[in-house]
């Protein structure tokens, strides 16, 4: 039920299996006798004989790669928005799940449905569920109490894991 992280994933793929496979070409190419020297190891090698720990060089380099590692350590802990809403069923060791998306048209069809609305739309948005509704009555006080009714009443049929307010919204005529 967590997101996903396609990209940072990817990205982190492609990079490891980019040095993966240029480690592999050096390695086999040296073993046959024509190392390949696509990474002027050479100069590389006579640079680190030459550093210390306390050069900047080094501690800026030192200092990138400690950066970028916390920032995937902190990409892969930490969770991001997720798009499926966990549903319980009658199962109790069984928890289904829908899209964000389809339970907002659920909820705003419910709510379409509601005696004196002409029209309405819903959106989830964390543990909010925000209801936008169009009628032709002039008085929407009451008709506002009866969509809310009617989207918490659906709500505790779909029975989702955690608690949901509601807000409703009705635009009467002018």
């Amino acid at each position: 039920m967590r997101s996903k992280r396609k990209v940072p994933a990817a990205i982190a793929a492609l990079v490891l299996f980019a040095t993966g496979l240029l480690i592999a070409v050096e390695t086999i190419s040296a073993l046959f006798g024509r190392p390949a020297r696509i990474v002027p190891y050479d100069r590389v090698a006579d640079w680190a004989r030459a550093s210390t720990w306390q050069d900047n060089a080094v501690m800026a380099c030192a200092g990138a790669i400690a950066i970028v590692g916390m920032l995937l350590i902190l990409i892969g802990t930490v969770s991001g928005r997720p798009r499926l809403v966990p549903l319980r069923s009658s199962d109790p060791n069984m928890i289904i799940s829908t899209p964000r998306r389809m339970l907002a048209r659920v909820l705003g069809t419910v709510a379409a449905q509601v005696d004196g609305v002409r029209q309405a739309r819903a959106k989830v948005r964390g543990r909010r569920v925000t209801v936008r509704a169009g009628t032709d009555l002039r008085d929407t006080a009451a008709l506002r109490e009866r969509v809310r009714d009617a989207v918490e009443d659906e709500l505790a049929k779909l029975a989702p894991v955690g608690r949901y307010t509601v807000k409703t919204k009705v635009r009467g005529a002018p």
